[in-house]
């Protein structure tokens, strides 16, 4: 399968926020024991999908006969800022530098129907609730691209990482606090993090103080080893800008990183010492392209995979006579966030700030309902984006509550939820005051990126200003991508409001976002029910003699969604539909969760792509 996001990563396109580690990428899927029936390019021209309680437009996997004749790849990544190029799965901190390391990493860890950890990966994993253990299986003739095996001390060596002291990543959270002995070690109190267990090289068990549900999903497991005999000489703190980091990085997947054009372009040749089926074409090649110039470039052929196209010029290139579109539910989700207090580092924890701007509810939940995305959908995403009810997204189909309302676009409600909190135009300049008649000015802080960035962000400026709201941009532009993260996770004193997005993983699990010890829990909002409620989906009372408990987490995760909805510490604008334009001479590629599908599997039918006609 195409690859599936472990873990929390951000929106690296107009919204965006943090996190990822390599592995496959995320699609909508309800419980089912085998995949869907393949369909053929011709099969799925006009063929719509039913997943979920969503329609897709296209169907999921492409798959072609013929004899394939080697060549290069060409794979666009699509945006207007360079990348950063960090090539290690726990220092990266955004989706586009995991992209990137899609045909080195390959598929460790694999997926099943819920997006839970199966047996099929390069590494399978047994689980014992009773011993509270998970035991990595290494397949024994994995082996990195400079010849050395891949060994259980390459996980350990992630483990004591992240727990390090030195280590500045975004990882080391709670879920990885749950291995016993990391605490001891993260404090220097121990040498070693007595929760790992060696078996021999190929196995490697870990014990949690708790065994939780996310854990089969991930939690406290690392989704891929990293070459501790090539990293272990270079220093912590300086090793994301080391070479061997961003250069020359060793693989265990069906390709290795030849070239490096820093922040334009990687390209890729197959791992020699790859164990598995053969890799199909000669050389991969990852380039840069401007959101702009794409459309023309799929119609001259000068790519054959476009992933995650973006839907805003859908209506130039979904005619195109050289390309076949596939499409899927992504597991993510856009959003409005409300700065409500402050990250402690020292602490490790979030704290509220009760007199916040934004802190009065009934003020957030006026905002959520003058936001009109219903109409943001149709205007600037050609429908393929779909209104969000809440902040578990389709992707996780079993767990997300379809039926939930959401904030529905009610303008007339947010003007009657802000007469009735006294929020009330005092000096007839139709704005609103606060409370206690002071001025009410609200920052917004939005990310430049593509052409509808300033529009989008000035239509939900309108949003709210056609409620009486006074919102601007904050300092009175859209702001650059990596400034506006550091902007967001540093808690700066004049964000009141953001733009971000979610790409969620395949662990549903919202602690890591929401929990008041994640770090990425960016609108900073703590309370004791949120504990209480994520406490339950995280229940050991959640895992049962034969596996998940799904009567008991799915009313976990519906009661947690409702506190959220009447909270509203973030209101979610928007589910995505993801769109891959693939040039006609391709073979194969695959957007479902259960799949055979790999890079060494994708493969070229001519010497030169199709031009459009």
């Amino acid at each position: 399968m195409k690859r599936v996001w472990k873990t929390i990563i951000p929106l690296v396109l107009v919204l965006s926020l943090l996190l990822t580690a390599c592995g496959k990428k995320a699609e909508v899927s309800k419980k089912e024991d085998k995949p869907k029936e393949e369909t053929s390019q011709e099969e799925g021209e006009d063929k719509k999908e039913q997943t979920g309680e969503i329609e897709l437009p296209y169907p999921k996997l492409l798959q072609k006969d013929g004899e394939t004749v080697g060549g290069t790849l060409n794979m666009a990544l699509v945006s207007d800022t360079p990348f950063e190029g960090i090539f290690n799965t726990f220092l990266s901190e955004n989706a586009t530098d995991m992209t990137l390391a899609g045909p080195i990493c390959g598929s460790f860890l694999k997926s099943g129907p819920d997006h839970e950890i199966v047996d099929g990966g390069y590494c399978d994993i047994e689980f014992n609730k009773e011993n509270k253990t998970a035991t990595y299986k290494i397949n024994k003739d994995l082996t990195w691209c400079d010849g050395e095996p891949v060994t259980a001390d390459d996980l350990i060596f992630v483990y004591e990482c992240i727990g390090s002291k030195d280590y500045t990543g975004v990882r080391y959270d709670s879920d990885y606090q749950n291995v016993v002995g990391m605490e001891e070690y993260h404090d220097g109190k121990a040498d070693t993090i007595s929760g790992l267990k060696k078996i021999d090289d190929k196995t490697l068990e870990v014990t949690f103080k708790e065994f939780y549900p996310g854990i089969m999903w991930g939690a406290g497991l690392t989704y891929d080893p990293e070459p501790k005999h090539y990293l272990e000489d270079v220093p912590l703190k300086d090793m994301e800008a080391d070479d061997k980091v961003r250069l020359k990085p060793v693989s265990c997947g069906p390709f290795m990183i030849s070239n490096v054009v820093p922040g334009e372009s990687v390209e890729y040749v197959p791992n020699p010492y790859w164990f598995g089926e053969k890799p199909k074409v000669d050389k991969i090649v990852y380039k840069r392209a401007n959101p702009d110039t794409i459309v023309e470039a799929l119609k001259s052929g000068t790519f054959d995979v476009v992933d995650g196209i973006n839907v805003d010029s859908y209506q130039e290139y979904k005619d195109l006579s050289n390309i076949t579109l596939l499409s899927n539910i992504e597991n993510s989700y856009g959003y409005i966030g409300f700065k409500l207090g402050k990250w402690d580092s020292k602490a490790g924890e979030v704290v509220m700030n009760p007199n916040a701007k934004l802190a009065d509810v009934k003020l957030r939940q006026a905002i959520a309902y003058a936001t009109n995305n219903e109409e943001v959908a149709e205007m600037f995403y050609n429908n393929l984006r779909i209104p969000a009810n809440s902040l578990i997204d389709p992707g996780h189909a079993t767990f997300w509550n379809a039926d939930q309302e959401g904030y529905k676009y009610d303008p007339e409600k947010a003007k009657e939820i802000l007469d009735e909190a006294g929020y009330l135009d005092v000096d007839g300049d139709g704005m609103r005051e606060d409370p206690k008649g002071n001025k009410l000015k609200i920052n917004f802080l939005a990310m430049s990126g593509g052409d509808i960035a300033e529009p989008l962000a000035q239509f939900y400026i309108q949003c709210w200003r056609d409620v009486g709201l006074d919102v601007g941009l904050q300092n009175g532009r859209l702001i650059e991508m990596n400034a506006f993260y550091d902007m967001v996770q540093k808690d700066n004193e004049d964000i009141d409001l953001y733009m971000g997005g979610w790409a969620t993983g395949s662990n549903p699990d919202p602690s890591g976002l929401y929990g008041r010890k994640a770090q990425f829990n960016f609108p900073r909002f703590a309370t004791d029910e949120n504990d209480k409620l994520l406490a339950a989906i995280a229940s050991e009372d959640a895992i049962g003699e034969d596996g998940i408990d799904y009567d008991y987490l799915l009313k976990a995760y519906h009661d947690w969604q409702e506190y959220m909805f009447e909270q509203v510490p973030v209101a979610p604008t928007h589910f995505r539909i993801g769109l891959t334009a693939i040039n006609n001479r391709v073979n194969y590629w695959d957007l479902n969760t259960v799949s055979d599908w790999g890079w060494e599997k994708v493969g070229l039918l001519s010497d030169t792509p199709e031009k459009a006609k």
